[in-house]
């Protein structure tokens, strides 16, 4: 799969990216035979491929930047925020859930938490899509209670916004 965002050196969090899918999954099936043992009783069953990319369903997004221009993906190692709404791990659904999001975060002025000045309020945005109905389920993980009302209350144009 090619990444930007790896080879840009801006996300490391696929650390498996270099090596070819095929290797991956022959390397990934025998750390689970080291790890349960070799016991002759058991058949092991080929390995089932996922698809090169959009397989993931839930997105676990920092929100960075600011209530103007919020931010959804990774911190930087100095704490500021990195996009990351591109990743090609997300099948089009979640992809489409980021702005709504972010103009929800702006509408209610929900200020993204700043690490490094342990400020704001908003961490993270995880967003979970239903592979069959395709249906999402998103969660905001706060701060404190403070913003839930501004949340609440802008929430309906969220909803028709979503997809």
């Amino acid at each position: 799969m090619h990444c930007a965002y790896f080879e840009s050196a801006r996300c490391r969090s696929c650390t498996w990216l270099p090596r070819l899918y095929a290797a991956q999954l022959a390397a990934k099936q025998q750390a689970a035979r080291n790890a349960l043992g070799d016991d002759p009783g058991v058949h092991w069953l080929a390995p089932v491929a996922s698809a090169g990319s959009g397989f993931r369903n839930r997105a676990k997004m920092v929100v960075g930047g600011s209530i103007e221009a919020p931010v959804l993906g990774l911190l930087d190692a100095g704490g500021a925020g990195v996009d990351l709404e591109d990743c090609a791990l997300y099948p089009a659904a979640l992809h489409a859930a980021f702005a709504p999001l972010r103009r929800l975060i702006s509408a209610a002025r929900i200020a993204p938490y700043n690490v490094p000045g342990r400020r704001g309020e908003l961490k993270f945005v995880l967003v979970t899509v239903a592979e069959d109905s395709g249906a999402l389920m998103l969660r905001f993980v706060l701060r404190s209670r403070e913003a839930l009302g501004r949340l609440r209350k802008h929430l309906p144009q969220l909803q028709a916004e979503l997809p």
